[in-house]
């Protein structure tokens, strides 16, 4: 069985924020993490390139 990460994540975008969970094979362990997150939502969400992550915590150990 694989391990999963659990993550809460507030953003902000151009027009305002947001919030999501999700679930990742890996744990966010460096700067190029936070940023392929980024476009996730971003792409998920369609909003562009704006997407900045304000802060996220990890929901499981």
């Amino acid at each position: 069985m694989s391990t999963e990460y659990k993550y809460f994540i507030s953003y902000l975008y151009e027009d305002g924020g947001g919030n999501v969970d999700i679930t990742l094979a890996e744990p966010i362990q460096s700067i190029d993490d936070i940023r392929g997150v980024e476009k996730a939502i971003s792409d998920e969400f369609n909003l562009g390139d704006s997407v900045t992550i304000q802060n996220f915590i990890q929901l499981n150990h």
